[in-house]
């Protein structure tokens, strides 16, 4: 297998990326080449670039990296950093090539690229199987490594109907959610479901993260002015192409729930949410939640991904765990 090392910013419009996502089985949003080229104009300012693609003899894989200066020395990561970029790790044709990719990966850092000390790979999934690829791959080159579970996402795979999904919550979650439902009915009759379009999205993206911001503790102070400026071109570029979900509960023209989702490939990404403090007790986050998941069987979406977080929630409305890795390989 050969690496061959591709021009920043040419390589996002390429058709060897967009020909590895289609063939990628485990392709996710995060893996675009849009989310990267956005995430790369908005953050990459003061790293480097560092994009390899793999070939035998054709493009089999592509792992795109930044490069960064810390006190532990020049760090490589996945592009995307560790905080807005939930799945992280190279493009793969298919399962049989990980191995190749793994190891073709790190004899290039070890044996032709210096520009580097280690390699810091987060938000693995476990189920890819790549991370465990990665530490054989170093121990049987002699390099430094270590590996850790560091986070969970969840993960709903949606059945056919909206009935089928309350069955299968089993008889507890699903007299819960249904009384959670029915109180919000109750006490704040009139709500509805709007989902933003282009004429709305200026408004509604102003209002999400207003309402982001009355959120308790260290989410209430997510949105520097960076990520408002991210979330805001995110958003520009992906709802022409419709890939982006603004959704906004709304009581009497009140926003009282929204959130910010992804739609890919058959799968509804949860990126983030908010919902109005003062209305905790009715749950309109939760019910806003439990309304996409409906729809999203209504469009005949496969999964529904919450992503990052161990919040109580996700499970209660019928999720399982995704773990993610994290490894460390140093050159010496």
């Amino acid at each position: 297998m050969e690496v061959k090392q591709e021009q920043v910013p040419g390589i996002f419009d390429s058709v060897v990326w967009a020909e590895l996502l289609s063939a990628d089985p485990n392709r996710h949003i995060f893996a675009t080449p849009v989310w990267n080229r956005l995430w790369w104009e908005q953050f990459g300012e003061g790293q480097r670039a560092l994009v390899l693609t793999f070939n035998d003899p054709d493009p089999v894989g592509l792992a795109a990296f930044t490069i960064d200066e810390t006190p532990q020395g020049r760090r490589m990561r996945f592009m995307g950093g560790d905080d807005l970029t939930d799945y992280q790790g190279p493009l793969i044709s298919d399962e049989r090539h990980r191995r190749g990719v793994a190891e073709t990966l790190l004899a290039y850092l070890r044996d032709e690229f210096d520009d580097w000390d280690y390699l810091e790979a987060k938000c693995l999934p476990v189920p890819f199987g790549f991370s465990d690829w990665l530490v054989e791959a170093a121990d049987r080159l002699g390099m430094h490594f270590a590996l850790e579970l560091h986070e969970l996402t969840a993960v709903l795979v949606l059945p056919d109907s909206w009935e089928d999904y309350l069955k299968s919550l089993g008889k507890k979650k699903r007299h819960e959610l249904e009384r959670k439902v029915r109180r919000l009915e109750r006490e704040a009759p009139g709500t509805s479901l709007r989902t933003t379009d282009a004429e709305s999205l200026e408004s509604d993206l102003e209002s999400f993260v207003e309402l982001h911001r009355t959120s308790e503790g260290p989410k209430g102070e997510f949105f520097l002015p960076s990520r408002v400026e991210f979330f805001g071109k995110v958003a520009r570029t992906l709802l022409p192409l419709g890939m982006l979900s603004l959704d906004n509960l709304e009581l009497e023209g009140k926003l009282i729930a929204a959130t910010y989702s992804f739609r890919f490939d058959g799968v509804l990404y949860l990126y983030n949410s908010a919902y109005d403090l003062g209305l905790k007790p009715i749950s309109p986050g939760l019910i806003l939640v439990a309304k996409l998941i409906e729809r999203s069987i209504d469009e005949r979406l496969r999964r529904f991904d919450f992503l990052r977080g161990r919040e109580r929630y996700k499970y209660d409305l019928g999720a399982e765990a995704l773990p993610l890795h994290w490894v460390v390989i140093r050159r010496a």
